[in-house]
């Protein structure tokens, strides 16, 4: 069965300064920083062209303000340009930090093949793909940077065999990001979309439903080193077969840098001197895998480890070297924040000499017979109690 595919790409952010790096990386590295994440919608656009789509959709957050940077406007109107001539039609709608507001009405300066969804009702278009599929590709966009209503509800009355719903909002009021144009997974499933083209959240997510499918790209590059902004970050592509089902959307890389949280555990680490060593090859080894991006690393040390006393007495010293020695292994990258959450390893033999409230609960476990208490919760309730021992020291 021909197939043909189009590309889901949401929240670009462009011209976001990266405020997160502040002054934890020099001057030099913060500029390149800022020099790379300006060529992601080139790379978008490589990929579209690459992948041979017939369309690309843009589930809002274009721009990382409503005053649109100007260099951003730019380079997306260059893109844009470049993916009409090669016969891509591009359908996009804007979120909360890119509204439709009166300075900046849709489809002012864009190229032919390029549609942007009005605020405050649904439109569509029809798209017939070149293996025959016909498809129909719907959405709406915010007039103001704080959308209350439902939009998903909007979209019952969109019709065609295959539909696209391009939408900003939240599933399900995930606490990590603003609620807006709320919306239950229940909303979506019931509606007549097959493929809903989401943005807002910066996590990459596809759910699967009767119908098809509902899916979060992620943005299209990281900005910071919190949690949902770390890992590899682009965009979704989706296969159509000529009679209109879809394939699962399979993930295509497109970010110039890559933020990453690395974690280092010292649980088993008895020498203080080895930690440095033990950070700069695991940086090593996420350059490595870095698939040639350059790296902004939080690098955290935890574990309940014998060396807590030591380490801490060091830590200072160590971050700084961390910091020194990883010029020359990240090239355009940097670390960016040492932390800890490492705590004192408890000697539960010892414990149970001393006259505290875990060794009376210790003993008491002791005394117990298997019968009364099973050794897997005995070890359980011990594992319990050293871990909170061991978070209040």
């Amino acid at each position: 069965m021909a197939t043909a595919r189009f590309l889901h790409a949401a929240d670009l952010h462009l011209g976001s300064p990266l405020k997160s790096l502040g002054t934890r990386v020099s001057p030099e590295i913060h500029e390149q920083a800022k020099v790379l994440a300006n060529t992601v919608f080139r790379n978008l656009v490589e990929v579209a062209k690459s992948e041979q789509v017939d369309f690309v959709v843009l589930a809002g957050d274009i721009y990382d303000k409503a005053d649109r940077d100007p260099g951003a406007r730019i380079r997306v109107n260059l893109g844009l340009r470049e993916l009409s001539a090669a016969g891509i039609k591009v359908f996009l709608v804007h979120g909360n930090h890119d509204p439709l507001t009166p300075d900046y009405l849709s489809g002012r300066e864009l190229p032919d093949g390029v549609f942007v969804f009005p605020a405050g009702e649904v439109t569509s278009h029809a798209v017939t793909m070149r293996n025959g599929a016909e498809v129909t590709v719907a959405g709406v966009s915010y007039k103001t940077t704080a959308e209350e209503n439902n939009l998903a509800r909007l979209f019952q009355s969109v019709s065609g065999r295959t539909i696209v719903g391009v939408l900003h909002t939240n599933v399900g009021g995930n606490n990590q990001h603003g609620n807006y144009a709320p919306c239950s997974s229940a909303d979506l499933q019931t509606s007549p979309v097959n493929y809903w083209a989401l943005g807002h959240i910066h996590d990459r997510q596809v759910h699967e439903t009767p119908k098809g499918y509902w899916a979060y790209p992620g943005n299209l590059q990281g900005r910071s080193t919190k949690a949902t902004e770390c890992g590899a970050k682009g965009v979704l592509i989706v296969d159509v077969h000529e009679d209109g089902s879809l394939e699962k959307p399979r993930f295509v890389p497109c970010d110039a840098i890559r933020f990453q949280r690395l974690s280092i555990d010292l649980t088993d680490v008895s020498n203080n001197s080895d930690v440095l060593d033990i950070a700069i090859e695991k940086l090593k080894e996420a350059v490595a895998d870095s698939e040639d991006r350059s790296l902004m690393v939080r690098l955290e040390f935890t574990g309940a480890t014998e060396i807590y006393d030591e380490f801490i007495k060091d830590f200072e010293k160590t971050s700084s070297n961390i910091m020194g020695m990883s010029q020359d292994i990240m090239g355009d990258g940097a670390v960016v924040k040492v932390c800890h959450t490492c705590r004192r390893a408890i000697d539960l033999t010892i414990e149970r000499t001393r006259k505290t409230i875990l060794s009376f609960v210790l003993n008491e476990l002791d005394s117990k017979t298997q019968e009364e208490i099973p050794d897997e919760l005995r070890s359980a309730v011990e594992l319990l109690l050293v871990d909170a021992l061991g978070w209040a020291q």
